[in-house]
């Protein structure tokens, strides 16, 4: 991306000469000015026209170092001026030479304008157009009616073009369009300026820039040239790169070349067409060396799954990309939440692993699927065909889940490993330490009493999100507790907690930028 950035010194040194266009001369007349002096012509023809000596062939004049040749002019020695006619060719010293079909020059004022097929060539570039002005006395150049800079590795084309050589600032208006062949990029504006001083080039109005690497689309920015540093400002739809891979977009969005570092800054969001993920917040910043992206203040990422969306919000999102599949992850730290319609979910942090397409999720996870809870010291839910097909809990794991009646039926054990079908849990194989406690009912209407079991191993099968059948492997040690005999602390497990309000709510997600 960096390619896209750096636009070089955009050969915009044009005119570099013009403030030495007409050199001043030593001698002068008794008024002080500057004279214009003729050094040769062919014949001088038709006498006097206009109060103005006639030339022609081969015709030179000079003031200063500065000579001016022509095959006919009109030299208006009291005004001290010239109309210039027919290859019109203005040198100063050997390294600038100005050319076009017409020249008016004025040697009291410094003004000159050159019209036709003027070419501006010296040792750097050359500038073609229609119409060439220059102001010596203020300092400044600009031409009119479209112009074309070409250094050779560069093309430079706009409308206007004008340059101070007071202040050392180009300025290009109107369809500029800046073409590198070397560095293959295309920057297209509506106003470029350019800095001689502080080597700053900036850009203002809809301005697109394309290379083989992406594209970047801004309302105003600049460029640095020495540092490598560039800024990109995007009022109202943000500034945007685009690359094969992803889509960002900011309000505002900062590069440094050198140390290949990016910051953005203001409605961020990062779109992986590949992926199909957004990310959103206020503020990131990208490493390019390392491939790390990192998204601060209502973080948020968006991903399609299976026609429905996941939302998860964090403190911080981090997407670390390499080429390598076994290295790029997803991760996301403090106060982590995730929404989809079928599951809902909250812990400290998470990782998304793309190689293998497992999310771990750390730190007192806590699961929401249909009416189970499901909680564990730490959780890794495996996806295939972006659904969710099993979900390992590790240590200290437990399930609930609610009846018509408000009872609450329990299953814990060591290890648990949940599996799905359409993304419902179908069953549940207990590794270790198995406890179960399921309340009987009779038409969800009518509690007949609570099995209770302890047996290490148990698989549990559910339908309708309900528990249909339970599967006791070694040696199991149940009761069955009437409804009369029920005393509240029985009807618990060690460890038991219902979380229901820290359940997420679809409201609760940062959404409404998407």
């Amino acid at each position: 991306m960096r390619t896209i950035f750096k636009l070089g010194v955009l050969t915009i040194l044009i005119l570099i000469s013009g403030q030495k266009l007409f050199a001043q001369k030593k001698d002068k007349d008794k008024k002080g000015k500057d004279k214009i002096d003729l050094v040769r012509a062919d014949k001088l023809g038709g006498g006097k026209k206009k109060k103005a000596a006639v030339f022609s062939g081969n015709v030179i004049f000079k003031q200063g170092e500065t000579y001016l040749y022509c095959d006919s002019a009109l030299h208006y020695d009291k005004k001290n001026y010239i109309e210039a006619f027919g290859n019109v060719r203005i040198t100063q010293g050997d390294s600038v030479s100005l050319s076009g079909d017409k020249l008016t020059y004025d040697g009291n004022t410094k003004k000159a304008v050159m019209t036709g097929n003027v070419f501006l060539r010296d040792k750097n570039m050359n500038l073609s157009t229609k119409y060439l002005e220059y102001d010596m006395q203020s300092k400044q150049a600009y031409y009119i009616g479209g112009g074309t800079i070409n250094d050779g590795k560069t093309t430079l084309t706009s409308e206007l073009g004008y340059y101070s050589t007071a202040f050392k600032t180009f300025r290009f208006k109107k369809n500029v369009r800046v073409v590198n062949n070397v560095k293959n990029y295309t920057l297209i504006s509506d106003t470029l300026h350019y800095n001689s001083i502080t080597k700053i080039a900036t850009f203002k109005g809809p301005t697109t820039i394309q290379s083989s690497q992406g594209t970047i689309i801004a309302n105003e920015g600049e460029y640095n040239t020495v540092t490598g540093q560039s800024k990109f400002e995007g009022k109202g739809s943000g500034a945007q790169v685009r690359t094969g891979s992803y889509t960002l977009t900011a309000d505002h969005i900062y590069y440094d070349e050198k140390r290949k570092v990016g910051v953005v800054k203001k409605n961020v969001r990062l779109y992986s067409e590949k992926d199909k993920i957004i990310i959103e917040g206020d503020e990131g910043f990208y490493w390019e060396n390392t491939g790390i992206s990192k998204v601060y203040g209502n973080a948020l990422m968006k991903n399609v799954v299976s026609g429905d969306t996941l939302y998860l919000t964090a403190d911080t999102l981090i997407s670390i990309d390499n080429i390598d599949p076994l290295k790029k992850r997803l991760l996301a730290f403090h106060h982590t939440k995730l929404f989809k319609s079928d599951l809902q979910g909250k812990c400290d942090s998470l990782a998304y692993n793309f190689a293998d397409s497992t999310i771990y999720f750390y730190k007192d996870p806590v699961l929401w699927n249909a009416q189970n809870q499901i909680t564990a010291d730490s959780i890794n839910m495996e996806l295939v065909n972006q659904k969710i097909h099993r979900m390992n809990l590790n240590l200290n794991s437990f399930i609930v889940s609610q009846d018509s009646l408000k009872n609450f039926n329990q299953v814990k054990g060591k290890n648990m490993t949940a599996f799905f079908k359409e993304d419902e849990i179908y069953r549940v194989n207990v590794n270790g330490n198995g406890e179960s406690i399921y309340f009987a009912l009779e038409n969800d209407t009518t509690l007949t009493g609570m099995n209770k079991v302890i047996c290490s191993n148990m698989i549990i099968r559910l339908q309708d999100n309900k528990v249909a059948t339970i599967s006791f492997l070694e040696k199991p040690d149940g009761k069955f507790v009437p409804p009369h005999e029920l005393a509240e602390p029985d009807k618990r497990l060690k460890g038991f907690k219902w979380r229901k309000e820290e359940r997420p709510k679809f409201e609760q997600f940062p959404i409404k930028r998407l």
